[in-house]
């Protein structure tokens, strides 16, 4: 096999495998984001929020 050739063959070999990567990563977020809509359309959780209180002291004169 001829350099050219290989040089060709492997270019092939790169795309194919970034387009791939990429279809699934698309997908994968596709998906997600339906996911986090019919999540978002049912009812709303009550999230508990800690709440800490400090005292304080005045300065002394």
């Amino acid at each position: 096999m001829d350099p050219a050739t290989a040089k060709t063959l492997v270019s092939a070999a790169l795309v194919a495998a970034i387009s791939l990567f990429s279809l699934v990563s698309l997908q994968a977020f596709v998906a997600q984001i339906l996911a986090d809509l019919r999540d978002a359309g049912s009812a709303p959780r009550a999230v508990p929020v800690p709440v800490r209180v400090d005292r304080r002291i005045p300065p002394q004169a």
